[in-house]
């Protein structure tokens, strides 16, 4: 074949492969990576170790408001609890002496002992507070002969997970969770059980393949051997406060 025919025949396979680029043929070049959804951020985490169950337990999870100036009433607990504050500032007052708790601090008020709580502070303040509980059980006692407080707190929500099966030695482990949207888990489970409640925003939560959508006040738990994954499909941040009971040598969760 001569020089000038073969520059003719190169000639026509460029522009058959222009054509064929041209229409979308041939192979097509892989789209440009994708960044993963950005996970929740751990706002607050406070554990409380050292728990035992020797018998059926609930666990009990409350969200609570203290205006400026209010206070619980003088009560006792007969069983372990944790609360984290989420907004302003709350003082136990204590036989041992009062204690400020502020934002994120974990707040563990004694068994057996009269305390009180109360928000001394010009700003609202806000906890989340868990009890382990027996089964069937109120979380605290007032004390008897004790006045009342001029402004008494507020419980906004509060959920009772009825009987979790959960026996030995475990940890409390308390959780806020800030989702920006568009924010999303992994699929997971947990080691443990766990209460978990809506403070702001609306998650939409897939459980084994089951989705449902909780808005502000709602509360859901989450079980050990549950598939579980959360959204944040909202235009606006989303916070929850989770509480979880989790048994010595599990792990939290376990992402699959």
């Amino acid at each position: 074949m001569s020089q000038v025919t073969t520059k003719r025949v190169l000639s026509v396979l460029v522009v058959a492969v222009a054509l064929v680029a041209a229409c979308g043929g041939g192979t097509a070049s892989a789209p440009p990576n994708q960044s993963p959804p950005p996970g929740p951020v751990t706002k607050y985490r406070n554990v409380l170790q050292g728990q035992t169950a020797g018998a059926p337990i609930d666990l009990i999870q409350s969200i609570i408001y203290f205006a400026p100036g209010a206070a619980s009433v003088v009560h006792t607990h007969s069983s372990p609890n944790l609360a984290t504050v989420m907004q302003g500032q709350i003082t136990v007052k204590m036989p041992s002496g009062d204690k400020l708790a502020s934002e994120g601090n974990a707040l563990v008020e004694p068994l057996n002992q009269s305390v009180q709580a109360l928000n001394l502070g010009s700003a609202a303040a806000m906890v989340v507070a868990a009890f382990p509980v027996l089964h069937g059980t109120k979380p605290t006692a007032p004390v008897a002969g004790q006045p009342a407080p001029s402004t008494l707190n507020k419980t906004l929500y509060t959920f009772t997970l009825d009987s979790p099966a959960i026996t030995g030695s475990y940890s409390v482990i308390q959780q806020v969770l800030d989702f920006a949207p568009g924010a999303q888990t992994l699929k997971h489970r947990h080691g443990g059980p766990g209460v978990i409640t809506v403070i702001q925003g609306q998650v939409t939560l897939n459980r084994d393949g089951v989705e449902k959508t909780y808005v502000v006040g709602d509360s859901f738990s989450e079980m050990p051997g549950q598939t579980l994954q959360a959204f944040n499909r909202g235009s606006t941040e989303l916070i929850v406060a989770a509480t979880y009971l989790l048994p010595d040598g599990a792990q939290l969760t376990t992402n699959l």
